[in-house]
């Protein structure tokens, strides 16, 4: 339980750094922000979820961490080699409406588990 509060922390603060590093445009910034968020995040729903629920932890690292970073490996590819040869942009939308959603997730389970204990 000690744990929770650190990696909420890590993931908020890593939340805040990638939304102003895509702000200004600073790539690797923005890339190395997202993974520590994507990191702090999956081992806070691993620590969360893993030992009760399963197939949820399974399922929310599938569709809040693997679907996104598949779309931004698919952007990557296609904004370089064109190999889809169409309109990719929407990738990045895609990755900022579901951030919110998996820490909101994170924090709300964290915070009820923290109530009930």
């Amino acid at each position: 339980m000690v744990l929770y509060f650190p990696l909420l922390t890590a993931a908020f603060l890593s939340l805040m750094a990638s939304a102003v590093s895509y702000f200004f445009a600073k790539v690797k910034l923005f890339l190395f922000t997202l993974l520590l968020f994507y990191m702090s995040n999956a081992f806070l729903s691993f620590l969360l979820f893993y030992d009760h629920q399963a197939i949820l932890f399974y399922t929310i690292i599938a569709l809040f961490i693997a679907f996104p970073i598949g779309c931004l490996i698919v952007f990557a590819l296609d904004r370089y080699y064109a190999v889809f040869c169409t309109d990719t942009s929407f990738v990045i939308v895609l990755i900022w409406l579901f951030i919110p959603i998996l820490f909101a997730v994170n924090l709300t389970v964290s915070l009820l588990k923290v109530i009930h204990a």
